[in-house]
């Protein structure tokens, strides 16, 4: 991978792509001629004058062999995402078991007031 360093110029998504493709032994020529691209967006992206779109981004981590987040952020990879412990799970499935349960019981009471409300409106047009 290319340097990846905390320093200032690593801050830089122009940076990255320069770095990444010197170390991927491309030139701007040949690596705009691999994507498809001109050279002059290529010379845009690493002179920050525009910055490539996500689909590009997917690319070019593909073809210089880099993750998308460094190019992106710089970072080597996600953060962890840890697995819930089984009790926080099973704590999880009963809650919404439970909010399942209180859904229907509304709909229900939702249902009877209805039919209540159609009654008490029958007879007061009844009554008039």
């Amino acid at each position: 991978m290319p340097n990846t360093q905390p320093d200032t110029s690593a801050l830089f998504l122009s940076t990255r792509i320069i770095n990444a493709r010197e170390a991927s032994g491309f030139s701007q020529a040949q690596l705009a001629l691999r994507m498809g691209i001109k050279k002059s967006t290529v010379s845009n992206w690493e002179s920050s004058r525009t910055s490539p779109r996500a689909n590009k981004l997917i690319e070019l981590s593909g073809i210089l062999n880099v993750p998308v987040l460094w190019l992106i952020a710089g970072a080597e990879s996600p953060a962890e995402v840890t697995v819930p412990e089984l009790s926080e799970t099973l704590m999880l499935e009963q809650k919404l078991d439970k909010a399942d349960l209180l859904v229907n019981e509304l709909s229900a009471i939702i249902s009877d007031l209805r039919g209540h409300t159609r009654r008490v409106q029958r007879d007061i047009d009844e009554s008039h």
